[in-house]
């Protein structure tokens, strides 16, 4: 194994022109701190619904894809079986349901949870 390369930081950085008084550094970053546990506070409790209910649904998707699927099979066959009956919208049902199957899809494949 080769050994890793160290790369030395420089010692001197930049130098402030002005001085700062050190308990305004002190009262910045006790108030940056409540700020920050505050925001971090509002995005967990945003994200824990999502989370929980991405959650609920992957516990139980292999029973709602299967559910799904027969559901749009159905207003599919529906949908052809009215399509003369000018009354009736059952294509545009047939394509609500599937764009509703569609969309738990990719909930389920692509989302991550951030709370978990």
């Amino acid at each position: 194994m080769k050994p890793s390369n160290i790369v030395q930081f420089p010692r001197h950085g930049l130098i402030a022109t002005t001085p700062i008084d050190p308990s305004e550094i002190v009262l910045n970053t006790r108030q940056g701190s409540k700020q920050a546990k505050r925001i971090a506070w509002r995005k967990m409790m945003l994200h824990w619904p999502l989370g929980l209910a991405w959650l609920l649904v992957g516990m139980l998707w292999p029973l709602l894809k299967w559910v799904g699927a027969m559901d749009v099979l159905f207003q599919c066959l529906r949908a052809l079986y009215f399509s003369n009956t000018p009354a009736l919208h059952a294509t545009l049902q047939a394509e609500v349901h599937s764009g509703c199957y569609i969309l738990i899809s990719l909930f389920v494949y692509l989302y991550r949870p951030k709370v978990f």
